[in-house]
């Protein structure tokens, strides 16, 4: 027997009322937030009059140092106090380490390592030992007068002036014997604190090849980056001259 017309419009009624309820059923379902400190986008992490950030489902206080003050760090997810503020050396970047709870550079050598025939260790620098003959009146110090590379705005790559520069430094160090530097990369104040430490790594490794390149021996030049610590600048002139790498000399 063939269901009436009315059966149909029912059977239809029926249909829709069920989709309906389904579909605010999953509306209701999506609205609800989960349990804190679970989140799936920042809105959930606002409570209390707190403002945090979701991190891979998780709340935290922030994800870089831009989220926290001018004298903290952000360390796995908390603002804590300090520049380069560390618990380890899995917190630092390449060639530092963790010391009294602040990234430094890591020392060439120490009491496990040593730095090898006709060197000694001072104050974490690895230094030639001086010959038998040598003067210990002799204080002269290098002859070299190195000039500081330049850099674009956010880049690491050397310009043809840059270049020029490096050049004109590598001769120099090419005849200058047994100085030593370490390369301190920096960069303008614009960026969070982690973005231009390791932009100014960065620079100063490209700086460090460039010189190998030029004939200067590997061992003779160390990296470091020193961020926007320090920079000054507050037209484009003066943040042009904050991103540089210098040269300091080691003992």
């Amino acid at each position: 027997m063939t269901p009436g017309r009315s059966q149909q419009s029912a059977a239809l009624s029926g249909l829709t009322w069920l989709s309906r309820f389904a579909m605010l059923a999953a509306v209701a379902a999506g609205c609800t937030s989960p349990d804190y400190p679970n989140c799936e986008n920042d809105r959930h992490c606002q409570r209390d009059g707190h403002r945090e950030f979701c991190v891979q489902r998780h709340c935290q206080q922030c994800r870089s140092g831009a989220d926290c003050g001018g004298e903290q760090t952000c360390l796995r997810g908390r603002c804590v106090d300090g520049v380069n503020a560390c618990e380890g050396d899995n917190d630092c970047l390449s060639g530092q380490v963790c010391t009294d709870h602040r990234c430094v550079v890591r020392p060439e050598c120490d009491g496990t390592r040593t730095c090898g025939t006709g060197r000694h260790c001072e104050v974490g620098h690895c230094v030639t030992d001086p010959a038998d003959d040598a003067d210990p009146t002799d204080n002269r110090g290098p002859q070299c007068q190195l000039e500081a590379p330049y850099f674009d705005f956010d880049d690491n790559t050397l310009t043809s002036s840059a270049r020029e520069v490096l050049a004109r430094d590598a001769e120099c160090l090419r005849r200058e014997v047994g100085s030593r530097y370490t390369l301190i990369g920096r960069c303008d104040s614009r960026g969070t604190t982690e973005y231009n430490l390791a932009l100014g790594e960065r620079r100063a490794r490209v700086v460090r090849q460039y010189m190998m390149n030029l004939g200067v021996l590997p061992d003779r030049l160390a990296v470091s980056s020193e961020g926007s610590e320090g920079a000054n600048g507050s037209d484009e002139e003066g943040m042009r001259r904050d991103r540089r790498v210098d040269f300091r000399l080691r003992p």
